[in-house]
């Protein structure tokens, strides 16, 4: 039996070294490249994230002039007015025009949106009311809100019961004390504030969310824009069919001032209360819905938005806050 020669064991000793070094090399450089790739694809998001969120930007005053467009042209806001028209899903070049051009390297971006107007929802900050009592001013529950929130529950088949604690909560936070201990909450600005009140689950909370908002003040529900549900809990003894007759007399002419729906009361549902006190045909907030998809990117943001009343030469609107959205809302 031949046995091989110290040199020739040498010799594979060293190949296979020299196997072992250039795989680790290997492994070493893909790594490294690696790492790399995955650095500058961060880079990558993370720019095309800022330049979504540009987009967002620029969308979300257009809305704002939009609204300032139509505060020159009229002082009652309804539906079928520009504002309320959704924007499809467009590719920006095309809705910029053909002289702009904003793809880059195969980039392209999608923009889609639509303004709500938030008073025609049920305003939560109207459970409560700051009054004048022995010199001081003080927070009380609103008894004609509480019982408007009451039925609005009813009608969407939640328990009416809700809106005590619900009055409760929000005065609690209003004050800024809690007599009783409890801890106080944050002011709230939001639906999904409700889950902190007991009794209140997600579910509901969706169910609610198109028919109640949180505005950082009292407002009316405006007659032009409110669905019937909400007419049906601001007008008491309005049942809801009798506001959907409402509703869709509204449609084919909108209202012009309060008188207008005291009319159309009158002939829908003699026994209606006189609701003019809740009611308005001028809007000063709007959820502005923005959907930008740039490339891999996609930003979907939804801004409250105040218009005041007076024209001038500064702006007349200004944004009260900015929030992630979960979906753009349906067409009603």
């Amino acid at each position: 039996m031949t046995q091989r020669s110290p040199s020739r064991r040498q010799s594979g000793a060293a190949v296979v070294t020299a196997l072992l070094m250039v795989t680790l090399a290997v492994v070493v450089v893909s790594g490294l490249l690696w790492r790399q790739q995955v650095q500058i694809r961060s880079i990558e998001n993370q720019r095309l994230m800022a330049q979504a969120e540009w987009i967002e930007r620029a969308a979300v005053d257009w809305s704002r002039l939009i609204l300032r467009d139509d505060q020159r042209r009229s002082q009652v806001d309804y539906l079928g007015e520009p504002w309320s028209v959704p924007v499809a899903e467009t590719r920006l070049s095309d809705f910029l025009g053909a002289g702009v051009s904003t793809d880059q390297a195969g980039e392209t971006s999608f923009v889609s949106g639509r303004i709500l107007d938030a008073q025609a929802r049920f305003n939560l900050t109207n459970l409560y009311l700051w009054q004048a009592e022995n010199g001081a001013r003080v927070a009380n529950v609103d008894p004609v809100s509480l019982l408007a929130f009451q039925r609005l529950l009813q009608t969407l088949g939640m328990n009416a019961a809700l809106a005590g604690p619900t009055a409760q909560y929000f005065l609690r936070a209003a004050r800024g004390v809690s007599p009783d201990g409890q801890p106080v909450p944050r002011p709230p600005d939001s639906v999904e504030d409700l889950l902190a009140i007991p009794g209140y689950n997600p579910q509901m909370v969706a169910m609610l969310e198109p028919f109640v908002t949180v505005l950082p003040e009292r407002t009316k529900v405006n007659a032009n824009t409110a669905d019937a549900e909400v007419l049906s809990a601001v007008i008491d003894k309005l049942p809801l069919d009798r506001a959907r007759e409402l509703v869709r007399q509204r449609d084919r002419a909108y209202f012009n001032n309060t008188g207008d729906v005291t009319k159309q009361l009158q002939s829908v549902a003699p026994q209606a209360s006189n609701a003019t006190d809740a009611l308005d045909v001028r809007t000063h907030y709007f959820l502005i819905y923005g959907l930008v998809r740039h490339d891999r990117a996609r930003r979907l943001k939804v801004s409250l938005v105040f218009r005041a009343d007076v024209l001038g030469s500064g702006n007349t609107t200004r944004i009260i806050w900015v929030r992630d959205a979960d979906a753009m809302p349906e067409q009603r």
